[in-house]
């Protein structure tokens, strides 16, 4: 989604359109009400800046996620959903989690960039 004007792409692992954060605290909110909450802040906060191309709807917002990486970690954890009825939400919440690991995958790597050390 790298559109003129717009510096993030929605494929970056650090990026999360509305939906998928309401989704996240959907499902989050009846085991970790606390998580959930700090989930749902992030889209009552600024949007990325959208391109000339892009619909300025809510429903195109996308936002960049600064949690932590025990707080990654609890989401991808809560998000493991057993036997749920809805087969659909349940694919929902699969992808999700999908979403969420591969920020965590992301974190870890920014971790070990950080620790490699500089060669003169």
């Amino acid at each position: 989604m790298t559109e003129a004007g717009a510096d993030y792409a929605a494929t970056d692992p650090d990026v999360f359109s509305r939906g998928s954060l309401s989704l996240t605290y959907e499902l989050l909110r009846s085991r970790d009400a606390e998580l959930a909450l700090v989930v749902r802040n992030i889209c009552h906060s600024e949007p990325l800046p959208k391109g000339p191309n892009v619909p300025q709807n809510k429903n195109s917002d996308y936002f960049k996620v600064t949690l932590d990486s025990l707080q990654v970690r609890a989401i991808v954890e809560n998000l493991h959903v057993e036997e749920q009825n809805d087969p659909g939400r349940m694919v929902m919440a699969q992808a999700l989690m999908e979403d969420w690991m591969n920020l965590a995958r992301k974190m870890i790597s920014d971790l070990l960039d950080e620790e490699k050390p500089l060669t003169n």
